[in-house]
């Protein structure tokens, strides 16, 4: 299987997930009873320093705290010269297009939160899919496969990995969301950051070189004229 193959499986079975679990939660709190007790059972065990471990790691997937730790690290890997600036927005383009799709996706399902009693932090809008956990997978994920093609350092793309399972588990210990929110949100966040980078990669490499120019810069000395000469 070839390698633009294989993204397209990836990212058509991520969509799917995100289909069948939004056909699933339309308009219901939970998918299965199981889902609902996840909340409550967490709801009713979380002590206060987890709730405060989840408000630091939510804002990993809050759209403009995200956006500039984006746009910084892009920066610094263009200053470094290990990408070139379009290469180094892909992650904030990922982040912009997985923030729209999760808007888009919230009006369709409007799938209700849990309970307002169990909220940790004050959201207003629909459950599925989590927001965060879609902006986290597509910034997060965007930032780790570029970051990982500029300098080579595949384990960049299981770090940020890591941080994207953190703010996903933050938005259930927060109440804020049912486990089947999270899982919508990652698998539309991964979707969109592997088709933006794969396609913005692909679309910046046909672009064609920027043609030489014609001026030479160094003036060429013309030889005396042996008449000029003088004896």
């Amino acid at each position: 299987m070839t390698r633009s193959r294989s993204v397209a499986v990836l990212v058509a079975a991520a969509l799917a997930v995100v289909a069948v679990l939004g056909a699933l939660v339309r308009g219901s709190n939970a998918v299965t009873r199981a889902d609902a007790d996840v909340v409550d059972g967490v709801a009713g065990w979380r002590p206060a320093w987890l709730v405060d471990v989840a408000r630091v790691f939510t804002e990993l997937g809050q759209g403009f705290v995200l956006a500039g730790i984006l746009l910084a690290v892009g920066l610094v890997l263009v200053l470094l010269r290990r990408a070139p600036p379009a290469d180094a927005l892909l992650p904030v383009l990922s982040l912009g297009v997985g923030a729209a799709l999760a808007g888009v996706a919230k009006a369709i399902v409007e799938r209700p939160r849990p309970p307002l009693a169990l909220h940790e932090v004050v959201e207003r809008s629909s459950g599925f899919p989590s927001g965060h956990s879609t902006q986290s997978a597509a910034g997060w994920l965007a930032l780790g496969l570029v970051v990982a093609a500029a300098t080579g350092r595949r384990w960049a793309v299981a770090a940020c990995a890591a941080v994207v399972v953190l703010v996903g588990l933050s938005r259930v210990v927060l109440g804020v969301h049912s486990p089947t929110d999270v899982l919508g949100g990652w698998a539309l966040g991964t979707a969109t950051a592997v088709a933006v980078t794969t396609l913005g990669r692909a679309a910046l490499a046909r672009r064609p070189p920027a043609a030489p120019s014609t001026a030479d810069p160094t003036p060429v000395a013309r030889p005396r004229d042996a008449r000029t000469r003088r004896p």
